[in-house]
């Protein structure tokens, strides 16, 4: 398997478990701030869209560290979705530091309309970012399946959610299974990755982990 040790790709690769761990402990952390919200009958504000942001900029960044062990397997596959990776992880860091300005009251106006104008680079990063990733894992013998199908529950689990959304179903409590979908995804991938699962080892061969590279 082909990979870099010291370039930009290569830093990406090493730290991709933990880009992953991190994105889901913000996930979790979103959850509780949502379980608040229901409690005491509240709609959620700017803060928790920017901790979704923030989880997502992780992953990203968690899925572009996949770059290096794929590109040479699947050349296309592998660079379209860095592509859209790339553009979503740069939508998603804009959302994340958009939605704190409303938070923090540095700015004004509609978070909804910013929300707006991201979302077609947010989509396309996890629909295609994710989802190419996700198929490109399944064609090739570098990882097990599972990471595959981990990486297309996210697209899966993002259209399902704006799809209800546009139809004008979004209770809380839809809103917080999604988000709960999302962060054992990402904690899934990111435990998968670190104790070295990840990898489709020869049979009788134990697979390096990311906890142990460099």
């Amino acid at each position: 398997m082909a990979s870099d040790t010291s370039s930009l790709w290569g830093s990406l690769e090493r730290t991709r478990a933990a880009a992953f761990i991190v994105g889901g402990l913000i996930f979790v952390g979103d959850t509780a701030v949502l379980l608040w919200h229901l409690n005491a009958g509240t709609e959620p504000a700017a803060a928790g869209q920017a901790l979704v942001g923030a989880a997502w900029t992780a992953a990203f960044v968690g899925l572009l560290g996949f770059y290096p062990s794929l590109r040479d397997r699947r050349p296309r596959l592998t660079k379209a979705g860095a592509v859209f990776a790339a553009l979503g992880a740069l939508a998603m860091a804009a959302m994340a530091a958009a939605m704190t300005g409303y938070a923090t009251g540095l700015l004004s106006g509609d978070p909804g309309e910013a929300a707006m104008m991201l979302l077609p680079g947010i989509f396309l990063g996890i629909v295609f970012g994710f989802g190419l990733f996700g198929v490109t894992c399944l064609l090739t013998d570098v990882y097990a399946a599972r990471v595959g199908l981990l990486f297309l529950v996210l697209p899966a689990t993002f259209l399902f959610n704006l799809g209800t959304g546009i139809a004008g179903f979004n209770p809380l409590p839809k809103v917080i299974g999604v988000v709960v979908v999302l962060s054992v995804t990402f904690l899934a991938v990111g435990y998968l990755l670190w104790t070295g699962e990840a990898r489709a080892a020869a049979r009788g061969v134990d697979a390096p982990s990311d906890a142990s590279a460099g």
